[in-house]
């Protein structure tokens, strides 16, 4: 059975397609207030697709979404570190300094794992179940006969009732109209 899209996915759906008009209207005017605007729908499409993922049970899917989005942290702060911006001076969780030759690789880094994890996520919100095709042979039975099969059942154990047909009250017929005189 194909599963509809829920609620989540719906509003993921939206979500990105207005991130993705608020990304191009910041390539346009370079203003900050967009920019904020697209990450907090960004953020809101993110979260609808984690929702949604829950809701359906897709673990693989969140893990996967959740290792890209270390990735994605990871980088980041390596990259702010190389700048001199993290909270550390710059050197890495084994105390050995970062290099810093060139780090616009930690800022692609960090770009690709995050588009990567949002991909993954929205995707695995959106994409319906595969149609489970019903057993054949012998094994397969519709709803109704298994239930048929299972009132036989239940009807052949139940003890049967040695009442008279005497004891039981007649049904009552309705009153004719009497004319009037």
């Amino acid at each position: 059975m194909i599963e509809p899209m829920g609620p989540s996915a719906k509003l993921a759906v939206i979500a990105t397609i207005v991130a993705a008009g608020l990304l191009v209207l910041t390539g346009l005017t370079l203003a900050m207030p967009v920019f904020l605007a697209f990450v907090g729908v960004l953020a809101l499409a993110y979260l609808a697709c984690v929702l949604e993922l829950v809701l359906r049970r897709r673990h693989v899917v969140l893990i996967i979404g959740g290792l890209a989005t270390s990735v994605a942290l990871a980088c980041s702060l390596a990259f702010l570190g190389t700048w001199g911006l993290a909270s550390d001076d710059t050197r890495s969780v084994f105390r050995t300094p970062l290099p810093t030759t060139n780090t616009d690789n930690y800022f692609y880094g960090a770009g690709l794992a995050l588009v990567f994890a949002l991909l993954v996520l929205f995707v695995g919100a959106i994409w319906r179940a595969p149609r489970r095709r019903a057993q054949k042979g012998p094994q397969r039975r519709s709803r109704q006969a298994a239930t048929r099969a299972t009132t036989a059942r239940t009807a052949a154990t139940r003890p049967a009732t040695n009442r008279p047909a005497t004891n039981r009250p007649a049904p009552s017929q309705p009153r004719r109209a009497q004319p009037r005189r």
